[in-house]
């Protein structure tokens, strides 16, 4: 069993890390014209917040809700955030793999 506090460090570092993203693939977007998609970064900072909030207050409140519910919350959200970010940095990866 996951224990939900453990979880909290975990989407503390990776709302962080979808923040430093967004503001990054901004600028990157800004450069090479790009569409805004880094504002769904900010979306999938916000669905791990509440994915967050909800293991929180299930437990805090003794509350029911089906412990798949936020983990589903929460790939929905990575893999929202891998598709964004791979429409942005994907010349990082044309770059290393000709090395």
């Amino acid at each position: 069993m996951i224990v939900p506090h453990s979880l909290i460090l975990f989407d503390a570092s990776a709302i962080v890390a979808m923040i430093v993203l967004a503001y990054l693939s901004r600028r990157l977007g800004e450069a090479l014209k790009i569409a805004p998609y880094h504002l769904i970064l900010y979306g999938t900072s916000v669905l791990i917040a509440a994915a967050a909030i909800i293991d929180a207050i299930s437990n805090d409140f003794n509350i029911r809700v089906p412990q798949g519910v936020p983990m589903i919350v929460r790939l929905v959200s990575g893999g929202a955030a891998f598709l964004v970010c791979l429409r942005y940095w994907s010349w990082a990866f044309v770059e290393y793999l000709r090395k």
